[in-house]
């Protein structure tokens, strides 16, 4: 079963680019559309992480004025789990550090 590629153009500012080097660079890929493609893949799971976060916080927020060691427990909990999550959606990202210009 093949997966059906879409081909994109885009244009980045030199900055973008060299920032998009070093992840090309430091993840090993080997092709710049893989690259993108893990980055967007990364940004797509942390935004929507970050979202249920804010959502969590604001509904528990609502529902009580104080939050009790237990909820704080809790919380504390859920959000070192979403962290470890988004780790691993940007594990296999890498970037090649730029030699300090002294």
């Amino acid at each position: 079963m093949s997966e059906k590629r879409t081909p994109i153009s885009i244009y980045l500012t030199p900055r973008a680019t060299a920032i998009l080097r070093e992840y090309s660079i430091g993840s090993g890929y080997g092709s710049l559309s893989r690259t993108v493609e893990e980055i967007i893949l990364a940004f797509d799971f942390t935004y929507n992480t970050v979202k249920e976060v804010m959502e969590y916080l604001t509904v528990r927020s609502r529902e009580s004025k104080e939050l009790t060691n237990a909820d704080k427990a809790v919380l504390f909990t859920t959000i070192a789990i979403f962290l470890q999550n988004m780790n691993n959606a940007v594990s296999r990202l890498n970037k090649e550090p730029q030699p300090k210009i002294t």
